[in-house]
């Protein structure tokens, strides 16, 4: 089987070299043949980049490095768009994920699943800022989605690529493609990998995760039921707030001429306006996400530079 192993990297240099080290190592004693490692710099701001440029491998790399800062996400889609096979391996760059259990996981994979995620079994993080948040989004995650996947935030995953053809453009979809692939009834195995502890670096992640998570799960479902339709899903929203300001209206006319007192001392005229005003940015929300949903996206235009090791 052949492999696309994806690596996305912001602000990691003193992890690159160990990293490529151990994955080195783990080819070189599991023998993997045929596969490409391809790490994606999200334009860091610190010597990542130049890190990176260091590698020597004697097997296929490719770096590539985006002009701007996307997130992990998008670094990601850009590894998966520039890759040669049809099996992607992910794995976070800041050493915590074990590149030894990529071994066990193909183990599996290659028992006919079409997806295999790590669960990190003895999570060397710390409990309120990192692992509290962790558990709320995973319960948020299970509670309104098909999904029975217990950690949707371990990066180790490794997948075919019609699984990822149908992700949606989720804010941070490599986090709820697991519950993607299940509601679309693909065959999924979770295994406990090894997690270790982040010696350098600054992890990017805490109680904003469940604030992203639960905006990508309403958009999920809104993307589910609503494909295509993006119109018709603000639209309902602006006719409501359209009804709501004419009933509005109405109510001071009535005042006006049938009770004859004024209604400018009321909060009916700024309740009327506003609800107006939605109406019309429901419309035209409505309006442009029907264009950015029919508009192809064009790959690959984020990338600054491209190196073949």
């Amino acid at each position: 089987m052949n492999y696309s192993i994806i690596i996305p990297i912001y602000n990691e240099e003193e992890n690159i070299l160990t990293l490529n080290q151990e994955i080195s190592n783990v080819i070189r004693e599991n023998k993997i043949d045929n596969f490409q490692l391809i790490y994606v710099d999200d334009c860091s701001t610190d010597r990542s980049f130049e890190q990176l440029k260091k590698l020597t491998n004697n097997f296929e790399t490719k770096i590539l490095k985006h002009r701007i800062n996307l997130s992990q996400s998008e670094a990601i889609r850009t590894g998966i768009n520039y890759s040669r096979y049809e099996n992607l391996v992910f794995l976070d760059a800041d050493l915590q994920n074990d590149p030894k259990d990529i071994n066990l996981m193909i183990i599996e994979f290659r028992k006919g699943y079409d997806m295999v995620i790590g669960a990190r079994k003895n999570r060397q993080d710390n409990f309120f800022s990192k692992k509290l948040p962790s558990y709320i989004a995973n319960y948020i995650v299970k509670k309104f989605t098909n999904s029975k996947a217990n950690d949707h935030g371990c990066a180790l995953k490794i997948l075919k690529k019609n699984v990822y053809d149908i992700s949606s453009n989720l804010g941070d979809f490599h986090r709820l493609l697991a519950a993607e692939a299940y509601s679309h009834g693909f065959k999924i195995k979770e295994i406990d990998v090894n997690h270790r502890k982040r010696k350098h670096g600054k992890s990017n992640y805490g109680f904003s995760r469940i604030f992203k998570v639960t905006l990508d799960i309403i958009y999920l479902g809104f993307s589910k039921n609503y494909n295509g339709k993006r119109l018709y899903f603000f639209g309902q929203f602006g006719l409501i707030c359209f009804l709501i300001s004419f009933f509005l209206f109405l109510w001071m006319l009535y005042i006006k001429y049938f009770e004859g007192r004024s209604f400018i001392l009321t909060p009916l005229p700024t309740l009327a306006s506003t609800f107006f005003l939605m109406s019309l940015n429901f419309l035209l929300i409505g309006i442009l996400a029907q264009i950015l949903d029919t508009k192809k996206k064009e790959e690959k235009k984020f990338v600054e530079t491209e190196i073949d090791l």
